[in-house]
């Protein structure tokens, strides 16, 4: 190859590399460790640091360029945990020898309910109520978001508990979804989002603290699930 060629190759893939780093776009650092898991860091180009050019790199083919990003979110994000929980059996209430009022259900899951959150700090869930449910309740250290409304079966209320993120949607389960809502696509397997935000009123959400077996303040009525997806975050990147 001629060095006409090999300048403008290099110059392709230069161009190439430095379209990658937009400061108005996020990228994602994601690190490979021994074990097989993965943790990922959300950042986004700042500055070169006033680079120079000391030879040609057209000429000998390489350069050798220092980086600055700022991360987005302070942590390092790994595996996210998730747990679903459901009351037990329901029996009818008044049947057979008089009319179905209502169902009770032992609640024994959902009193219990524990998680565990695998990393070095805090973090909050991302909550899934799944109907059919009359009512719902999700928090840590009985600090919870009452859902004082009915969840239809084929829906999904999705509750963000992020500070930066708060809200409540309500979606349509397209049929064949699949049953683990965290599993689920939005756009894809959940469709027709309402935002439910204000029915919430003024919830307040509690960060669920790291270390194992963590208890949880839920409650639900109705034959659906509550399921939560908590994110696991680091302080370095292994």
């Amino acid at each position: 190859m001629d060095d006409a060629a090999g300048s403008a190759a290099w110059m392709e893939r230069d161009r190439a590399f430095w379209q990658g780093m937009d400061p108005d776009d996020t990228g994602v650092w994601e690190v490979h460790l021994p074990d097989s898991t993965k943790r990922r860091l959300r950042i986004r180009f700042r500055d070169d640091g006033d680079h120079t050019f000391t030879y040609d790199p057209m000429k000998h083919g390489w350069q050798s360029y220092g980086l600055k990003f700022v991360a987005e979110h302070p942590y390092w994000e790994g595996e996210p945990v998730v747990r679903s929980w459901k009351n037990g059996e329901y029996q009818p209430f008044f049947e057979p020898n008089g009319p179905h009022l209502f169902n009770i259900g032992s609640g024994a899951e959902i009193s219990e309910a524990t998680i565990d959150n695998l990393g070095d700090v805090e973090s909050y869930a991302r909550w899934f109520i799944d109907g059919e449910t009359t009512e719902a309740a999700v928090g840590v250290n009985g600090l919870v978001a009452e859902v004082p409304f009915d969840v239809p079966e084929g829906k999904c209320l999705v509750i963000e508990s992020e500070p930066d993120l708060i809200g409540a949607t309500m979606y349509d389960v397209v049929p064949g979804a699949p049953s683990k809502p965290s599993e689920r696509v939005i756009g894809v397997d959940m469709v027709n989002p309402v935002d439910r935000s204000a029915d919430l009123g003024e919830a307040d959400f509690a960060p669920i603290p790291a270390g194992a077996s963590v208890p949880l303040s839920l409650s639900l009525a109705g034959t659906g699930t509550v399921e939560a997806l908590l994110p696991s975050l680091y302080r370095r990147a292994w």
